[in-house]
Protein backbone atom coordinates (compact mmCIF):
# COMPACT_ATOMS: atom_id res chain seq x y z
CA UNK A 1 0.00 0.00 0.00
CA UNK A 2 1.28 3.47 -0.89
CA UNK A 3 1.79 6.03 1.85
CA UNK A 4 2.18 9.79 2.13
CA UNK A 5 0.54 12.19 -0.36
CA UNK A 6 0.65 9.44 -3.01
CA UNK A 7 -1.59 7.15 -0.90
CA UNK A 8 -4.58 5.92 -2.85
CA UNK A 9 -3.09 6.93 -6.19
CA UNK A 10 -1.26 5.16 -8.97
CA UNK A 11 1.77 6.29 -10.90
CA UNK A 12 4.38 8.94 -10.43
CA UNK A 13 4.19 11.60 -7.70
CA UNK A 14 6.70 14.38 -8.50
CA UNK A 15 7.43 17.08 -5.92
CA UNK A 16 9.82 20.02 -5.70
CA UNK A 17 11.03 21.54 -2.44
CA UNK A 18 13.00 24.78 -2.11
CA UNK A 19 15.20 25.33 0.93
CA UNK A 20 17.42 28.19 2.03
CA UNK A 21 19.38 26.46 4.80
CA UNK A 22 20.54 23.02 5.89
CA UNK A 23 17.89 23.10 8.60
CA UNK A 24 15.16 23.56 6.00
CA UNK A 25 16.67 20.77 3.90
CA UNK A 26 16.50 18.40 6.87
CA UNK A 27 12.98 19.53 7.81
CA UNK A 28 11.76 18.36 4.41
CA UNK A 29 13.92 15.31 3.74
CA UNK A 30 14.17 13.57 7.13
CA UNK A 31 10.42 12.82 7.55
CA UNK A 32 10.31 11.63 3.93
CA UNK A 33 13.22 9.22 4.42
CA UNK A 34 12.28 8.04 7.91
CA UNK A 35 8.72 7.21 6.95
CA UNK A 36 9.95 5.40 3.85
CA UNK A 37 12.17 3.16 5.96
CA UNK A 38 9.40 2.54 8.49
CA UNK A 39 6.85 1.38 5.92
CA UNK A 40 9.33 -0.64 3.84
CA UNK A 41 9.56 1.55 0.73
CA UNK A 42 12.75 1.34 -1.26
CA UNK A 43 14.17 4.73 -0.21
CA UNK A 44 16.89 6.36 -2.28
CA UNK A 45 18.93 9.50 -1.69
CA UNK A 46 20.68 10.97 -4.73
CA UNK A 47 21.66 14.43 -3.50
CA UNK A 48 24.86 16.31 -4.31
CA UNK A 49 27.76 15.27 -2.08
CA UNK A 50 27.48 18.03 0.52
CA UNK A 51 23.69 17.80 0.90
CA UNK A 52 23.88 14.01 0.95
CA UNK A 53 26.34 14.14 3.85
CA UNK A 54 24.10 16.59 5.75
CA UNK A 55 21.20 14.15 5.50
CA UNK A 56 23.35 11.10 6.25
CA UNK A 57 24.69 12.60 9.50
CA UNK A 58 21.15 13.31 10.70
CA UNK A 59 19.78 9.80 10.08
CA UNK A 60 20.05 7.15 12.80
CA UNK A 61 19.39 4.39 10.24
CA UNK A 62 21.55 5.72 7.43
CA UNK A 63 22.70 2.24 6.42
CA UNK A 64 19.13 1.28 5.51
CA UNK A 65 18.98 4.01 2.86
CA UNK A 66 19.96 3.31 -0.75
CA UNK A 67 22.57 6.04 -1.30
CA UNK A 68 23.25 7.00 -4.93
CA UNK A 69 26.18 9.08 -6.12
CA UNK A 70 24.61 12.10 -7.81
CA UNK A 71 27.69 12.67 -9.97
CA UNK A 72 27.37 9.16 -11.39
CA UNK A 73 23.59 8.99 -11.60
CA UNK A 74 23.21 12.39 -13.24
CA UNK A 75 25.87 12.05 -15.94
CA UNK A 76 23.35 12.83 -18.67
CA UNK A 77 19.57 13.36 -18.52
CA UNK A 78 18.76 10.39 -20.76
CA UNK A 79 21.05 7.97 -18.94
CA UNK A 80 19.59 9.06 -15.58
CA UNK A 81 16.06 8.36 -16.83
CA UNK A 82 17.13 4.93 -18.13
CA UNK A 83 18.89 3.91 -14.93
CA UNK A 84 16.15 5.14 -12.64
CA UNK A 85 13.50 3.37 -14.67
CA UNK A 86 15.46 0.12 -14.53
CA UNK A 87 15.69 0.38 -10.72
CA UNK A 88 12.03 1.29 -10.33
CA UNK A 89 10.83 -1.61 -12.49
CA UNK A 90 13.11 -4.01 -10.62
CA UNK A 91 11.75 -2.81 -7.27
CA UNK A 92 8.13 -3.24 -8.38
CA UNK A 93 8.84 -6.71 -9.72
CA UNK A 94 10.38 -7.56 -6.33
CA UNK A 95 7.12 -6.61 -4.60
CA UNK A 96 7.68 -3.00 -3.52
CA UNK A 97 4.46 -1.00 -3.51
CA UNK A 98 6.29 2.35 -3.57
CA UNK A 99 9.75 3.75 -4.25
CA UNK A 100 10.92 7.04 -2.72
CA UNK A 101 13.69 9.20 -4.14
CA UNK A 102 15.25 12.36 -2.74
CA UNK A 103 17.52 14.03 -5.27
CA UNK A 104 18.80 17.15 -6.95
CA UNK A 105 20.00 17.42 -10.51
CA UNK A 106 22.93 19.44 -11.93
CA UNK A 107 22.40 23.14 -12.62
CA UNK A 108 24.53 26.31 -12.80
CA UNK A 109 24.64 26.54 -9.00
CA UNK A 110 26.79 23.40 -9.15
CA UNK A 111 28.69 24.63 -12.23
CA UNK A 112 26.68 22.58 -14.73
CA UNK A 113 24.56 23.54 -17.76
CA UNK A 114 20.83 23.54 -17.13
CA UNK A 115 18.95 23.16 -20.43
CA UNK A 116 19.23 19.38 -20.60
CA UNK A 117 18.18 18.98 -16.97
CA UNK A 118 15.19 21.25 -17.48
CA UNK A 119 14.14 18.80 -20.20
CA UNK A 120 14.77 15.96 -17.75
CA UNK A 121 12.55 17.44 -15.05
CA UNK A 122 9.75 17.78 -17.61
CA UNK A 123 10.24 14.37 -19.23
CA UNK A 124 10.26 12.27 -16.05
CA UNK A 125 6.58 13.12 -15.55
CA UNK A 126 5.95 11.03 -18.66
CA UNK A 127 8.79 8.51 -18.36
CA UNK A 128 7.74 7.33 -14.87
CA UNK A 129 4.01 8.01 -15.22
CA UNK A 130 2.89 4.41 -14.65
CA UNK A 131 5.31 3.58 -11.83
CA UNK A 132 4.55 3.86 -8.05
CA UNK A 133 7.34 6.35 -7.42
CA UNK A 134 7.33 9.36 -5.11
CA UNK A 135 10.24 11.70 -5.81
CA UNK A 136 11.25 14.78 -3.85
CA UNK A 137 13.50 17.15 -5.81
CA UNK A 138 15.38 19.55 -3.53
CA UNK A 139 16.69 22.93 -4.72
CA UNK A 140 18.83 25.20 -2.56
CA UNK A 141 17.70 28.78 -3.16
CA UNK A 142 21.12 30.06 -2.02
CA UNK A 143 22.74 28.69 -5.18
CA UNK A 144 19.89 28.03 -7.61
CA UNK A 145 19.49 30.76 -10.27
CA UNK A 146 16.07 32.36 -10.64
CA UNK A 147 15.65 31.02 -14.17
CA UNK A 148 16.20 27.48 -12.85
CA UNK A 149 13.68 28.03 -10.04
CA UNK A 150 11.14 29.17 -12.66
CA UNK A 151 11.71 26.01 -14.71
CA UNK A 152 11.47 23.81 -11.63
CA UNK A 153 8.10 25.30 -10.73
CA UNK A 154 6.82 24.64 -14.26
CA UNK A 155 7.99 21.01 -14.29
CA UNK A 156 6.72 19.74 -10.91
CA UNK A 157 3.01 19.00 -10.34
CA UNK A 158 3.45 19.26 -6.56
CA UNK A 159 5.35 21.67 -4.30
CA UNK A 160 6.61 21.29 -0.73
CA UNK A 161 7.07 24.30 1.54
CA UNK A 162 10.06 24.58 3.93
CA UNK A 163 7.80 23.68 6.87
CA UNK A 164 6.71 20.45 5.17
CA UNK A 165 3.39 21.67 3.82
CA UNK A 166 2.30 20.22 0.47
CA UNK A 167 0.22 21.73 -2.31
CA UNK A 168 -0.82 21.08 -5.88
CA UNK A 169 1.16 23.37 -8.17
CA UNK A 170 -1.14 25.54 -10.29
CA UNK A 171 1.86 26.70 -12.37
CA UNK A 172 2.71 23.18 -13.62
CA UNK A 173 2.91 22.89 -17.41
CA UNK A 174 2.42 19.64 -19.34
CA UNK A 175 5.80 18.11 -20.26
CA UNK A 176 4.96 17.85 -23.96
CA UNK A 177 4.28 21.58 -24.09
CA UNK A 178 7.52 22.47 -22.31
CA UNK A 179 9.66 20.20 -24.47
CA UNK A 180 8.21 21.59 -27.71
CA UNK A 181 8.77 25.10 -26.34
CA UNK A 182 12.39 24.20 -25.56
CA UNK A 183 13.03 23.17 -29.15
CA UNK A 184 12.45 26.77 -30.18
CA UNK A 185 15.33 28.01 -28.01
CA UNK A 186 17.96 29.70 -30.22
CA UNK A 187 21.37 28.17 -30.68
CA UNK A 188 24.02 29.70 -28.40
CA UNK A 189 26.46 32.06 -30.08
CA UNK A 190 29.74 30.27 -30.72
CA UNK A 191 33.16 31.89 -30.15
CA UNK A 192 34.04 32.85 -33.72
CA UNK A 193 33.83 30.92 -36.97
CA UNK A 194 33.92 27.12 -36.90
CA UNK A 195 37.25 25.33 -37.22
CA UNK A 196 35.71 22.95 -39.73
CA UNK A 197 32.54 22.67 -41.78
CA UNK A 198 31.43 19.51 -43.60
CA UNK A 199 28.68 19.50 -46.20
CA UNK A 200 26.71 16.27 -46.57
CA UNK A 201 29.26 14.04 -44.81
CA UNK A 202 28.69 10.34 -44.22
CA UNK A 203 28.85 9.21 -40.57
CA UNK A 204 32.32 7.76 -41.27
CA UNK A 205 33.56 11.01 -42.82
CA UNK A 206 32.27 12.99 -39.85
CA UNK A 207 34.00 10.63 -37.42
CA UNK A 208 37.35 10.88 -39.22
CA UNK A 209 37.12 14.68 -39.45
CA UNK A 210 36.40 15.00 -35.74
CA UNK A 211 39.33 12.77 -34.78
CA UNK A 212 41.62 14.82 -37.01
CA UNK A 213 40.37 18.15 -35.63
CA UNK A 214 39.93 17.66 -31.89
CA UNK A 215 43.00 17.31 -29.69
CA UNK A 216 42.07 18.75 -26.28
CA UNK A 217 39.64 16.09 -25.10
CA UNK A 218 40.72 13.09 -23.09
CA UNK A 219 40.34 9.63 -24.62
CA UNK A 220 36.91 8.82 -23.15
CA UNK A 221 35.43 12.22 -23.99
CA UNK A 222 36.73 12.01 -27.54
CA UNK A 223 35.40 8.47 -28.03
CA UNK A 224 31.97 9.44 -26.68
CA UNK A 225 31.80 12.50 -28.92
CA UNK A 226 32.89 10.53 -31.99
CA UNK A 227 30.20 7.92 -31.38
CA UNK A 228 27.54 10.54 -30.69
CA UNK A 229 28.43 12.47 -33.83
CA UNK A 230 28.24 9.33 -35.93
CA UNK A 231 24.79 8.52 -34.54
CA UNK A 232 23.49 12.06 -35.05
CA UNK A 233 24.74 12.31 -38.64
CA UNK A 234 23.17 8.94 -39.43
CA UNK A 235 19.96 10.12 -37.75
CA UNK A 236 19.96 13.28 -39.88
CA UNK A 237 20.24 11.24 -43.10
CA UNK A 238 17.62 8.68 -42.08
CA UNK A 239 15.04 10.92 -40.39
CA UNK A 240 15.95 14.47 -41.46
CA UNK A 241 15.89 16.36 -44.72
CA UNK A 242 19.16 16.95 -46.64
CA UNK A 243 21.40 18.78 -47.05
CA UNK A 244 23.21 17.88 -43.82
CA UNK A 245 25.83 20.25 -42.43
CA UNK A 246 28.35 19.53 -39.65
CA UNK A 247 30.27 22.34 -37.96
CA UNK A 248 32.99 22.08 -35.29
CA UNK A 249 34.49 24.58 -32.85
CA UNK A 250 37.63 23.65 -30.92
CA UNK A 251 38.25 26.37 -28.34
CA UNK A 252 38.18 25.85 -24.57
CA UNK A 253 35.31 23.43 -25.15
CA UNK A 254 34.62 21.34 -28.22
CA UNK A 255 31.28 22.11 -29.86
CA UNK A 256 29.81 20.14 -32.76
CA UNK A 257 26.52 20.88 -34.52
CA UNK A 258 24.64 18.76 -37.02
CA UNK A 259 21.92 20.55 -39.01
CA UNK A 260 19.45 19.28 -41.59
CA UNK A 261 16.66 21.25 -43.20
CA UNK A 262 13.78 19.30 -41.65
CA UNK A 263 11.71 20.24 -38.62
CA UNK A 264 13.15 17.58 -36.33
CA UNK A 265 11.41 14.77 -34.46
CA UNK A 266 7.66 14.84 -33.97
CA UNK A 267 8.06 13.12 -30.59
CA UNK A 268 8.82 15.78 -27.93
CA UNK A 269 10.58 13.11 -25.82
CA UNK A 270 12.98 12.12 -28.61
CA UNK A 271 16.51 11.72 -27.30
CA UNK A 272 15.42 11.41 -23.68
CA UNK A 273 13.39 8.23 -24.16
CA UNK A 274 13.96 5.34 -26.60
CA UNK A 275 12.25 5.58 -29.96
CA UNK A 276 9.12 3.46 -30.17
CA UNK A 277 8.42 2.89 -33.83
CA UNK A 278 8.31 6.58 -34.75
CA UNK A 279 9.44 7.43 -38.24
CA UNK A 280 11.05 10.62 -36.99
CA UNK A 281 12.36 9.84 -33.51
CA UNK A 282 15.46 7.84 -34.35
CA UNK A 283 17.28 5.45 -32.06
CA UNK A 284 20.52 7.29 -32.82
CA UNK A 285 19.29 10.45 -31.11
CA UNK A 286 18.58 8.50 -27.92
CA UNK A 287 21.93 6.71 -28.08
CA UNK A 288 23.76 10.03 -28.44
CA UNK A 289 21.99 11.33 -25.34
CA UNK A 290 23.30 8.36 -23.32
CA UNK A 291 26.91 9.43 -23.73
CA UNK A 292 28.97 11.82 -21.65
CA UNK A 293 28.55 15.11 -23.47
CA UNK A 294 25.97 17.88 -23.27
CA UNK A 295 23.35 17.59 -26.02
CA UNK A 296 20.73 20.18 -26.93
CA UNK A 297 18.09 20.27 -29.69
CA UNK A 298 17.08 23.36 -31.64
CA UNK A 299 14.41 24.02 -34.26
CA UNK A 300 14.97 27.21 -36.25
CA UNK A 301 14.78 28.88 -39.67
CA UNK A 302 17.66 26.79 -41.03
CA UNK A 303 16.11 23.51 -39.91
CA UNK A 304 16.78 21.13 -37.05
CA UNK A 305 20.11 21.23 -35.21
CA UNK A 306 21.65 18.91 -32.65
CA UNK A 307 24.40 20.65 -30.66
CA UNK A 308 26.95 18.58 -28.69
CA UNK A 309 29.48 20.03 -26.26
CA UNK A 310 32.37 18.24 -24.58
CA UNK A 311 35.26 19.27 -22.37
CA UNK A 312 35.50 21.33 -19.16
CA UNK A 313 32.40 23.34 -18.21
Amino acid sequence: MRTGPAAGTEGYHHEAAFHGSDEELLAVTLPFVREGLEVGDLTMVALADRESEVVRRALPRADAVHWISASRRYETPASAIRRYREQFVEAVEAGRTQVRVVGNVPHPGYGAPWSGWARYEAAVNHAFATLPVWSLCCYDTRITPRAVVADVVRTHPHLVTPDGGREINAAFVAPEELLVEGLAAPLPAEPGPPALVLDDPSPAAARHALLATVARLDHDEREDLVLALSEIVDNAWVHGVPPVRVAMWTGDRTVVTVTDTGVGPSDPFAGLLPAEGSATAGLGLWMAHQLGQEVSLHRGPEGFTVRMTAGPS
